[in-house]
């Protein structure tokens, strides 16, 4: 199948692509690196009369670091996270996860903004998101700019608390502490293809113990979000292979497994296990 007809516009700033959303509203959509919208385009899922390329606008490309935070742009691409583009734990955390991000003509061209706009559980930027803290700044030409934690971004399967009006301007995401500890862990079938299960976990070392844990899960809930239980379960310990069993159990007992095409519960609920052991025992790589 082929798209639907629209109407094509190119905007030069973000104030044009915001008085276009403003006045297209639900009429609209915003394309930035294209590979979730333009396939569902394809398939006539999605039919929007306005398509917003805002590639064209410069500012949207340039990361920065203010105020203890990274600050990432609309036009940044899943590529640019793979050298590392920030010091410290939190760089290397990022260059790690990107690469997990489906095959590389994919990586050329998505961006951490339109990735995080869609909101599907499968993707690796939603659960960094949520797990380390960001906040969603978004704008409207109506009312200005807002800020959104990540926890309250994520409304659904595929649904966020963008409105209409609104577009995903940046991603502020905090530093991490050059002794924090990270670890990730995914699961998908194939190389490239869609994780069926994912884990993110984060603490810092306070001589011999985990202190100020932070754990999530992706891909095997409606949302991305994360796991509190587990994380009291661990604070204050330290870090052994028995205790990160233990929390593996602990969040396979505590999710509510999408049952779909890809995967039933069960099957989420063991993959949620394992990710999650795998993410936290590389923490002490």
């Amino acid at each position: 199948m082929k798209a639907a007809a629209f109407n094509y516009h190119a905007p030069a700033s973000i104030d044009e692509a915001l008085r276009l959303l403003d006045e297209h509203g639900e009429d609209a959509r915003i394309l930035a690196g294209g590979q979730s919208l333009v396939p569902t385009m394809a398939f006539r899922l999605a039919q929007p009369a306005h398509v917003i390329d805002i590639n064209r606008i410069p500012q949207a490309e340039r990361p920065s670091v203010a105020g203890g935070r990274f600050k990432i742009p609309p036009l940044m691409r899943h590529i640019d996270f793979e050298s590392a583009p920030v010091e410290g734990p939190l760089g290397a955390l990022l260059a790690q996860m990107a690469r997990h991000i489906s095959h590389l003509p994919i990586r050329l061209r998505g961006t951490f903004c339109g990735a995080v706009a869609q909101g599907d559980p499968a993707a690796e930027w939603c659960l960094a998101s949520v797990v380390l803290g960001a906040e969603m700044m978004v704008r409207s030409a109506a009312r200005g700019v807002r800020a959104i934690p990540a926890a309250a971004f994520f409304e659904g399967m595929m649904t966020t608390a963008l409105a209409d009006d609104e577009m995903l301007i940046e991603v502020q995401i905090p530093l991490l502490p050059v002794y924090a500890r990270t670890g990730f862990g995914e699961y998908a079938r194939r190389s490239g293809d869609f994780a069926l299960a994912m884990a993110l976990a984060v603490y810092d070392r306070d001589e011999d113990d985990m202190i100020n844990v932070r754990l999530g899960v992706g891909a095997v809930e409606a949302t991305a979000r994360r796991l509190h239980e587990v994380e009291q379960l661990m604070e204050r310990k330290v870090p052994t292979k028995r205790l990160f069993r233990q929390a593996g159990e602990a969040a396979a007992d505590l999710i509510d497994p999408v049952d779909d095409l890809h995967a039933d519960g069960p099957y989420r609920r063991d993959l949620t296990r394992a990710v999650v052991v795998k993410a936290l025992e590389s923490t002490l790589a």
